[in-house]
């Protein structure tokens, strides 16, 4: 599954991530002369040496030279600050101390810094296996700071983190984003959150191939103008359900055409490189040149879209693992072995894992 902007960490990528999900964070430097933050925006584009001040679910504010300037935070795909790393660098490989820092940043009124570092926490923790200890560190980011721009992101992780779970998971997915969608609407944010919870909503449903279908490309014509991130990702989906349902040709053009834009999100290229090697595999005779061309458009997933969503980058392993059997070509059974371990090290939580498991 591939969700919305994500929030970059030092999370043993896997992704995310997804998340991370994952904006990439580090600390505001003191004086003018020294702009070195960078907001990169879901059109593709950077605002580069700027030093951000404030962040809150509306707006995200930030000076360059001598003016202030501001950008919708729905538009915002990627934040890096120039001294998260100096703030948080006990914290990088250890949640709780993360944690504990974010805390700290939040005593001394460092609003952005403080944000990052929770949602920076609880992405470790998911990827660590941690599920209760990530949900309690988003939880305490809404209740301390409630208008915190990076709050979609507590949305994102939980549903990121239910839909890994596959069936066992849907009901608290579809719960989450039903509750998205109403902070978003009731709280008056930008659109392109609603729209985001809209389509987080579609994807927990069990619905008719038909009706899925259309609900997507609903969702495709609202968030065309309001968040491209979302609309690429909606198509991504829009492609899955056709190849599933026998329309290979009409779900690789999906494909290609999301993989030709510039500015795309790596969870939406994932989730590309991914249908494009089940549409191969399905008809990849074994020891076929088509069986490695599948493998290694898998490989392109954990080699290029390292931001991509956890759930992307272990289905792309389980997948590699089995095109490899499938070729049969120079050392394919190294590749399998690193594929299976890779998976079942650092996705050990998910469906992905589970299935490696049973298939022994």
């Amino acid at each position: 599954m591939m969700f919305g902007p994500s929030l970059s960490h030092p999370r043993a990528q896997m992704t995310s991530k997804i998340l991370a999900a994952s904006l990439m964070f580090a600390a505001v430097a003191a004086s003018a002369a020294a702009q070195s933050d960078k907001i990169h925006l879901l059109n593709g584009s950077t605002v580069a040496n700027v030093r951000v001040t404030d962040w809150d679910i509306r707006s995200l504010r930030y000076q360059k030279g001598g003016n202030t300037e501001s950008v919708q935070s729905d538009q915002v795909a990627k934040v890096e600050l120039a001294s998260f790393k100096t703030t948080y660098a006990r914290g990088m490989r250890d949640p709780g101390l993360m944690l504990t820092l974010a805390k700290e940043q939040l005593g001394e009124k460092n609003m952005v810094l403080a944000q990052l570092g929770f949602v920076g926490a609880s992405a470790q923790f998911f990827d660590e296996g941690q599920a209760a200890e990530a949900v309690s560190a988003l939880d305490d980011l809404q209740k301390s700071i409630p208008e915190a721009g990076v709050l979609p992101e507590v949305f994102r992780q939980k549903f990121e983190y239910y839909m890994g779970l596959g069936g066992k998971g849907q009901s608290s997915a579809a719960a989450t984003a039903k509750k998205y969608e109403s902070e978003a609407i009731g709280g008056a944010w930008p659109d392109g959150f609603a729209v985001e919870a809209q389509f987080f909503q579609v994807l927990a449903e069990n619905a008719s191939p038909a009706d899925f279908q259309n609900k997507l490309r609903n969702v495709i014509g609202k968030a065309r103008t309001v968040n491209q991130v979302v609309a690429n990702r909606a198509n991504i989906e829009l492609a899955h359900s056709l190849r599933k349902n026998k329309d290979a040709a009409g779900a690789a053009r999906i494909y290609e055409e999301v993989l030709g834009k510039d500015g795309v999100d790596d969870s939406s290229r994932a989730g590309a490189y991914l249908g494009l090697g089940l549409i191969k595999m399905e008809s990849a005779a074994e020891g076929s040149e088509e069986a490695k061309q599948a493998l290694l458009l898998f490989l392109r997933v954990r080699l290029e879209t390292r931001g991509s969503w956890p759930s992307l980058q272990a289905e792309a392993l389980y997948h590699a693992s089995e095109a490899a059997a499938k070729w049969r070509g120079p050392e394919y059974r190294y590749i399998m072995g690193r594929c299976r371990g890779v998976l079942l090290s650092e996705f050990k939580g998910s469906e992905w894992a589970d299935q490696m498991r049973q298939r022994g």
